[in-house]
């Protein structure tokens, strides 16, 4: 959203200079476009970086539930698998969700 807010006023202002008549400096509205197009470009660029620092962060906070999302997976195969070696292993997800929030419950606290 940013990004395309700080094309709009590039563009905006190459649509002023492109329809500019006479001398550049003569025009006031002009001169008005580019220092409001400048403090909003800042403001922009400041959200931009600020928006790459979050997603960075988002990213390692992800990273860190990586290795146990695949022990569950792991962990939710293996469960399913069982039916091979009986029908009476037959699971559903929900009562292996069950199974998964019971076992955290009670595990010790690490």
């Amino acid at each position: 959203m940013n990004t395309k807010t700080l094309q709009n006023y590039e563009q905006m202002l190459l649509d002023r200079l492109a329809n500019a008549q006479g001398s550049l400096l003569d025009d006031v509205e002009l001169i008005d476009v580019l220092a409001t197009i400048k403090n909003k470009s800042k403001e922009v660029n400041e959200k931009l970086a600020e928006g790459k620092e979050k997603r960075i962060e988002i990213n390692e906070k992800r990273e860190a539930f990586r290795g146990v999302a695949a022990r569950g997976s792991v962990l939710y195969f293996c469960i399913v698998e069982m039916i091979k070696v009986n029908w009476m292993y037959n699971t559903s997800l929900q009562q292996f969700l069950g199974l998964f929030d019971w076992s955290i419950d009670n595990a010790p606290k690490a």
